[in-house]
């Protein structure tokens, strides 16, 4: 039976499943390609490949960062 999870990422968002990929939760909050997906967990972030199946429980809290520039540092 599908259950609904809701998942934070920098908003609300239900997902109709507990197993999604990184790509399907950037899709999800609008997440443009190039920004790294992070989950919160217990004593820091892990990050999420776009490609990575995670299992999502209620209440997971995910953030996205933009693309480093690190041109510019010498």
């Amino acid at each position: 039976m599908k259950r609904r999870i809701t998942v934070l990422i920098q908003d609300r968002y239900t997902v109709e499943t507990d197993v999604v990929t990184g790509a399907q939760i950037k899709e999800l909050a609008s997440i443009p390609p190039g920004f790294s997906l992070h989950r919160r967990v217990q004593g820091g972030n892990e990050p999420i490949r776009d490609d990575q199946s995670v299992e999502v429980h209620d209440g997971d809290h995910f953030f996205a960062r933009p693309p480093s520039d690190v041109s510019h540092v010498r």
